[in-house]
Parts: structure tokens; C-alpha cells; sequence
């Protein structure tokens, strides 16, 4: 093979790469922007700026709350720190890059799972109306697996309603 049809191949594998993630930002967006809707969100458009849209899922879970957020029903959790965790996964992502990284990377995951998944289970028990017992497994899943609630927001039959 000679080197324009090796420089070909990669483009066209880096093009089919690039189509494969602009779809699924598209996806994962509207998919929450529908979800942040039905709950009333007023601020839904944050489901399309990268970290915003933790921040907007948060708030929503949240839904003006000013007490403690209940991780796992017993750790209490300041809702302003509740809706800014995505900071700390930024800074072990980052730090893991120079430092411990496997430990730190493994660290961020756990962050993830532990916030991201009680933001979901707190979105899933308000847009089905059940209590959040009932919808800890699937939402500490979604917080490992977020294509789970990609799925369930972008296929779930919900009203839409703003709360202003």
C-alpha cells in the first residue's frame, strides 16, 4: 500500500469516528433537553453545553430545594455542592493524567456513579412518578451506563411543562 491510500483510510476511519460522536451529542442532548423539559425546567437549552448539562439535571433534581441532597438515603450532601460535583470528576480526570492515574481515574468513575446516578434517580422517580427507592438500581446504573438514560429519556412518554 502506498501512503495516500493509508491517508485515505484514516480520514475516512476519523470522518465515520466524528459522524459517530456528533450523533451521539445529539442524541444524548435532546434526550435530556426533553427530560429537563418535562420537569419543568426553565433552562432545558443547557442540555447541550458539555457540563452544563450535569449542572442543569442537578438543579432540576433538586428543584429549588436549599436543604441537604440524601445520597443512599443516609450521606447529606449541600445542594450547592450537590449540583457542582461534576468540578471534582473534572479535576480527578484531569490530575489523573499526571498523577496516580489509575486510582484517580477509578476515583472519578465512583464520583460519577455516585452523583450523576442519584441526579438520575431523582429525574426517574419525578418523571414516573414513583419514589426514589424504586428507581435506585436503573438510576446508579445510568450514573455508570448514561446511554441508559439517553434511551429512557429520549423514548419515555412525558409532558413537557415549564417552571418558571
Amino acid at each position: 500500500m502506498d501512503e495516500v491510500a493509508i491517508l485515505a483510510a484514516l480520514g475516512a476511519y476519523l470522518v465515520v469516528v466524528l459522524i459517530i460522536l456528533v450523533v451521539c451529542y445529539v442524541l444524548a442532548s435532546l434526550s435530556h433537553m426533553k427530560a429537563l423539559k418535562a420537569m419543568g425546567y426553565d433552562k432545558a437549552w443547557m442540555a447541550w453545553i458539555p457540563f452544563a448539562q450535569w449542572y442543569a439535571c442537578a438543579d432540576a433534581a433538586t428543584a429549588g430545594r436549599q436543604d441537604d441532597v440524601k445520597l443512599f438515603g443516609s450521606v447529606s450532601v449541600p445542594v450547592s455542592l450537590y449540583k457542582f460535583w461534576w468540578v471534582l470528576w473534572l479535576i480527578l480526570q484531569v490530575v489523573s493524567q499526571f498523577f496516580l492515574g489509575s486510582i484517580l481515574g477509578l476515583l472519578s468513575t465512583v464520583v460519577q456513579v455516585i452523583f450523576l446516578g442519584n441526579t438520575y434517580v431523582k429525574m426517574y422517580a419525578a418523571l414516573d412518578g414513583t419514589d426514589e427507592k424504586d428507581q435506585q438500581v436503573i438510576g446508579y446504573i445510568s450514573g455508570f451506563l448514561p446511554i441508559i438514560a439517553v434511551f429512557k429519556f429520549l423514548f419515555g412518554s412525558y409532558n413537557t411543562k415549564v417552571r418558571k
